[in-house]
């Protein structure tokens, strides 16, 4: 299978950058995965594989590009994958949804997936617990306020970032990691805090309402509601990776329990005073949690970059 990428839309630094799926590329030339944003509409990409049997994408960021009513210039969400025939993708009510409208492409759901290099040495832990990332809505707000009473990290960038997150810069403990320091960072506290939800502004409610059906995607259930979508969040990963417990936001789609099983490898929280009261249950009685943390470690093996070519290749056999 050749293995083509194209990261030029992607932040760098970020998870695309250290997946390195180039390096399992086998040119049997009948089978090819692209990965990357702007794989999708890349001439280039689209000339080098036109006389494959088998045109594959990975996408990583659906159900996003629904919110956007061209998310490339001249082609909507349901056009611009249109020159591959299999999309494999990380959000389970997105691709059954897409498999109803037979746009002569097929969606399959897949896992997301981590390198193994990004895996930290054991450490001591430092810190009660840590959030990375943006602030987007009132859940990130409360796990903002209930961190504050403990040994807590907050990371986040300075730049390219919405106003909230300006607004909660002065509780930043560190800024602009790169993403190893951030993994090794993480290793040293005892708690992960992980929202795997989508924020949808009110800007991007039409978008998504331009497309013939969208309210029998699941994802979209909370349109004019709570206004968020499911995605799961690495975050996830990281965190078992770095023996770290997760402590997960309980929403209606629970799109953790895919990859992990709650109370054997992480834990919800359903508000803010459960967040606050768990975060000291688990900080004054570390060890009796060490199950959960070792079961999680294990779990998070299932997917590295390697199982996730090796489930592709194994999808081609069949």
């Amino acid at each position: 299978m050749l293995i083509l990428e194209d990261l030029s839309a992607e932040v760098p630094d970020t998870n695309a950058y250290h997946w390195n799926l180039k390096q399992f590329s086998k040119d049997d030339g009948k089978n090819v995965l692209a990965y990357g944003y702007n794989s999708a509409v890349n001439e280039e990409i689209f000339e080098k594989c036109s006389d494959y049997k088998r045109k594959a994408l990975f996408n990583n960021w659906t159900p996003c590009e629904f919110s956007q009513k061209e998310p490339q210039p001249g082609l909507n969400a349901l056009e611009y994958e249109k020159g591959y025939d299999v999309v494999y993708s990380i959000c389970p009510y997105t691709n059954r949804w897409l498999n109803e409208k037979n746009l002569g492409r097929e969606y399959r759901t897949i896992f997301y997936p981590f390198n193994q290099r990004l895996i930290p040495p054991e450490r001591e832990k430092e810190y009660d617990v840590i959030y990375h990332g943006g602030i987007h809505g009132q859940e990130h707000i409360d796990g903002m306020s209930a961190m504050l009473g403990f040994n807590y990290r907050y990371c986040t960038m300075t730049h390219h970032i919405n106003s909230l997150t300006q607004f909660f810069l002065p509780y930043a403990t560190n800024t602009n990691l790169d993403f190893q320091e951030k993994i090794n960072l993480i290793a040293k506290t005892k708690i992960s805090i992980c929202f795997n939800l989508v924020h949808i502004s009110p800007e991007h409610i039409p978008a998504i309402k331009s497309y013939e059906g969208w309210e029998k995607n699941e994802a979209f259930q909370e349109v004019n509601g709570q206004n968020v979508k499911p995605q799961f969040k690495t975050r996830m990963h990281e965190a078992a990776i770095s023996k770290t417990l997760n402590l997960v936001y309980r929403d209606r789609w629970n799109i953790a329990e895919d990859y992990y099983k709650p109370d054997q490898e992480f834990i919800y929280f359903d508000n803010v005073k459960d967040l606050r009261q768990k975060i000291r249950d688990i900080t004054s009685d570390w060890d009796n949690y060490s199950e959960i943390v070792e079961n999680a470690y294990e779990k998070s093996m299932n997917y590295t970059v390697e199982n996730f070519i090796n489930h592709i290749r194994e999808d081609i056999k069949k």
